[in-house]
């Protein structure tokens, strides 16, 4: 069996790659991801509370920062000018469905079913 040509082998350790940010990470030198931690806090307030707006807010946030990035993600990422028809499908699609979970909201339910008697 050929030995494989050692330019070829990629190297998965982080300090032998070379890329100072994943040593820096693999020394705990960088904070923690923030956006990362709130994410996963509103995430178990949601499970916590049962209410949909954090769904709901989630769903605003992929939408905003879809449009404002270029690119969104669904099982695959999706840029826009590759497929623009598809990406803004996906875009609306998230902005739907975050406005169906602040609707769906009891208490926003009733200010809308009020202010339309």
């Amino acid at each position: 069996m050929k030995k494989p040509n050692p330019s070829s082998v990629k190297v998965s350790n982080p300090a032998a790659s070379g890329s100072s940010r994943q040593v820096q990470r693999a020394s705990g030198a960088q904070p923690w991801p923030r956006r990362t931690l709130l994410g996963v806090g509103m995430i178990l307030a949601e499970l916590w509370f049962n209410t949909g707006i954090i769904w709901g807010l989630f769903m605003l946030l992929w939408a905003v920062m879809g449009v404002s990035s270029g690119q969104t993600y669904i099982f695959e990422p999706l840029i826009k000018e590759e497929y623009p028809v598809l990406f803004w499908c996906v875009i609306t699609l998230w902005f739907v469905i975050a406005g169906l979970l602040f609707i769906s909201h009891p208490y926003i339910y009733g200010l809308i079913s009020s202010a339309m008697t």
